[in-house]
C-alpha cells in the first residue's frame, strides 16, 4: 500500500482468529486475494474440536436457570477425573453461583469423589493453597477441586487459579465480563471454543453450548460460518465525523460521503445491502455504487451534529464548521453525549 505522504509503502497485516467473512476484510484492505490472503480452517487446529449444542425449553426464569445448571453439572461430571473443564458465564455473580451449584450437587449426589480424592496429594495442595487466598468463595471451593476466576478478584488469587489450572488441578469457572443477559457475540463464542484442546495437554477438545432452545439456530449458523462479522460503524459515525472535522480532514458533506467509500462498512453494504444496512430497492437499482446512500448517511450524521450544536452546517455549500463544543468533545474523546448536549447548552445559556 503506497504512502502518499512519505513516498514509500506501508505493509498492512490483518490477523484474526474469529472472522468467518475474511474475504470482506481482504476487500477492505484492497489486497490481492490470490497472493496475500491465507485462511486456516478448523483442520489446522492442533487438537480436534468436538461440539455439542443443548437447548433449554423451560420458559420460567428460575426453572430455566435450574435446568441449565443441572445440565452443566452433568456435562462437568462427565469429564470429572479425566479432563479439566472451563465454564463460561455472564457475570461475576453467576461465576460463584454456578460453581457452588455444581459443587453442592456433587456432594448431594455423592459424586464429589470423582472430582478429587480426599487422600490424594492434589487435595493436600489445594487445601494448603486455600489458606492463602483472599476471596472467601474461592477459599471454600478450592479443597473440592473447583475454582472461580473473574476480574473482581485480586491479581494474586487469579494468578493462583491460573497456575493450578495449568498444573492440572481442579475445575475453573471463568467470567468474560459481559455483564448483561444477551446472546454472546460471535467473537466471544469462537474465542471460548478456541480454548478447548491444547496440544501439550490434550488429544482433542470438546465445546458444549447450553442456551435457550430458541437460540440454537443462532449458534449453529455461527459455528458453520453462516453469520458474518458486520460493521458497526454507522452507530459511531457521528463520533468519527466529529473528530475528522476538528482535525481538518473532512471539510464538507461531499468529503464525508467520499470517506465512507474507504470503510469496511462500505464493503458490507455492497455485499449484503438489504439484509444489514437498510439499503432499499431504490438504492440497489439506481445506485450500484451506493454513492447516494453514502450521501444520505453523511447527511444524517451532519444533521445530528448540527442539532447538538457541535457543528455549523451550511446546506447550500455543504460546508462544515466546528464549534467550541465540538472541539472539546473531540479533544477529550467524549462519545455518546449527543442526546444530552442540547440540554447542557440550554442550561449554560440560561
Amino acid at each position: 500500500m503506497e504512502d502518499g505522504a512519505n513516498g514509500g509503502y506501508v505493509h498492512l497485516v490483518g490477523l484474526s482468529a474469529t472472522l468467518p467473512n475474511y474475504q470482506d476484510v481482504a476487500t477492505f484492505l484492497r489486497m490481492d486475494e490470490s497472493k496475500g490472503l491465507f485462511h486456516f480452517d478448523a483442520s489446522y487446529h492442533p487438537c480436534a474440536l468436538q461440539q455439542q449444542f443443548i437447548g433449554v425449553t423451560e420458559k420460567k426464569a428460575i426453572k430455566h436457570f435450574q435446568v441449565m445448571n443441572e445440565v452443566c453439572y452433568k456435562k462437568v461430571l462427565d469429564q470429572a477425573g479425566k479432563n479439566q473443564t472451563l465454564v463460561f458465564v455472564h457475570s461475576r455473580k453467576e461465576t460463584t453461583k454456578t460453581t457452588k451449584f455444581i459443587c453442592n450437587m456433587a456432594m448431594e449426589k455423592e459424586t464429589i469423589m470423582q472430582f478429587i480424592c480426599p487422600d490424594s496429594v492434589m487435595c493436600e495442595i489445594l487445601m494448603e493453597e486455600a489458606g492463602n487466598v483472599k476471596d472467601s468463595n474461592l477459599r471454600n471451593l478450592l479443597p473440592f477441586g473447583f475454582a472461580i476466576h473473574h476480574a473482581g478478584m485480586t491479581r494474586e488469587d487469579r494468578n493462583l487459579v491460573e497456575e493450578l489450572f495449568t498444573d492440572g488441578a481442579g475445575m475453573q469457572i471463568y467470567n468474560p465480563e459481559k455483564g448483561r443477559w444477551v446472546e454472546l457475540s460471535s467473537q466471544d463464542v469462537l474465542q471460548m471454543l478456541g480454548r478447548a484442546g491444547h496440544p501439550q495437554y490434550d488429544t482433542y477438545g470438546e465445546g458444549i453450548i447450553i442456551t435457550n432452545h430458541t437460540e440454537l439456530q443462532y449458534y449453529l449458523s455461527l459455528l458453520n460460518q453462516q453469520l458474518p462479522i458486520k460493521s458497526q460503524f454507522v452507530s459511531k459515525l457521528a463520533d468519527n465525523l466529529t473528530v475528522e472535522i476538528v482535525l481538518g480532514t473532512v471539510h464538507n458533506h461531499d468529503e464525508a460521503a467520499q470517506r465512507l467509500g474507504y470503510t469496511y462498512l462500505y464493503v458490507c453494504m455492497l455485499k449484503s445491502p438489504g439484509l444489514y444496512y437498510d439499503v432499499g430497492v431504490d438504492y440497489q437499482e439506481d445506485d450500484n455504487g451506493l454513492i447516494q446512500k453514502h450521501a444520505d448517511i453523511a447527511y444524517s450524521a451532519a444533521i445530528l451534529l448540527e442539532k447538538c450544536h457541535l457543528i455549523k452546517y451550511e446546506r447550500a455549500s455543504g460546508h462544515f464548521q466546528s464549534t467550541d463544543v465540538e472541539t472539546c468533545v473531540s479533544q477529550y474523546r467524549i462519545s455518546g453525549l449527543y442526546p444530552y448536549i442540547p440540554t447542557y447548552m440550554l442550561q449554560l445559556c440560561s
